[in-house]
């Protein structure tokens, strides 16, 4: 928790909210812009000498709840309550229930994601859903086409259950172990009932899956060599990367690009061309 800052920006957006605009008469008597502490302590529904302690840097923790109460009460856009959970040592989860669904596919990402050919790629939304995917991903594996206009697909569910992926992937196993541990380390990151649901499918449905999560190992993520031997085009080898998207929080764009020495996405583009 960074106190300091915590406390100096709180005060800054104090005595930036206009106090008429939160019910509170302008006077003359005013002798500093904004709202009072009193006052703001009185919109938040929060004790003065806990606003104060605050804003003085000297509060070595605070809840989810008062910060949601503050933030409402100053007014806070999207990115300033982020900021303020942040400075709090915490992650803002969403303000508005009723704003854009998570994992959605904007126009812009559909057409980065085209332009990306022949380089495979799809997106993950913070379920590791794979949302959306260009034509290269679906040479790469087919079975994604099954998915089209269903329930999106889950990366952890097809990598552990689904024997065609398997099959083509000469990595599996490593796959497998590098996966869980990153993913360990996403649910902390980005806590969600979907998340648990999630595990406790992949329990029910891998045996392995269950060894490795039981394990608690976590890695972060770091590039690596993925080898693939497609029943179309041959041996393929890529560097896997996975980058946020930092406008879909706890979404990933993931890209393949052909290992140096390789032509593996052309190779990949010309199998997958119809036949004259």
């Amino acid at each position: 928790m960074q106190q300091q800052e915590l406390g100096q920006f709180l005060r800054s957006r104090r005595e930036r909210v206009d106090p008429a605009s939160v019910g509170f008469p302008v006077t003359d008597r005013r002798r500093t812009p904004g709202l009072r502490r009193e006052e703001l302590a009185s919109v938040a529904g929060v004790a003065v000498s806990w606003l104060t302690k605050l804003e003085q840097g000297r509060a070595q923790s605070v809840s989810p709840e008062v910060l949601d109460a503050l933030a409402l009460g100053l007014q806070l856009d999207g990115a300033e309550r982020t900021h303020l959970f942040a400075l709090a040592g915490l992650r803002a989860g969403p303000s508005d229930p009723d704003g854009p669904a998570p994992g959605r596919v904007t126009p812009a990402m559909r057409t980065l994601l085209d332009d990306l050919e022949p380089d495979p790629a799809y997106v993950l939304d913070e379920v590791w859903n794979i949302v959306a995917w260009n034509r290269a991903e679906l040479a790469l594996f087919p079975g994604l086409a099954d998915h089209t206009g269903t329930e999106p697909p889950n990366l952890l569910e097809l990598t552990f259950v689904n024997a065609d992926l398997a099959s083509i992937m000469v990595d599996h196993d490593a796959e497998l172990v590098r996966l869980v541990a990153q993913f360990r380390l996403h649910r902390t990151d980005w806590p969600s009932p979907a998340l648990d649901d999630l595990v406790a499918r992949l329990r029910v449905r891998s045996s392995r899956f269950v060894e490795l999560w039981d394990a608690r190992d976590v890695a972060p993520f770091g590039t690596t060599r993925r080898r693939f031997d497609h029943p179309v085009a041959g041996p393929l080898a890529f560097d896997h990367h996975r980058l946020a998207v930092l406008d879909q929080p706890g979404s990933q764009l993931v890209v393949y690009t052909s290992a140096p020495g390789t032509d593996s996405a052309e190779a990949l583009a010309r199998a997958s061309r119809p036949s004259s």
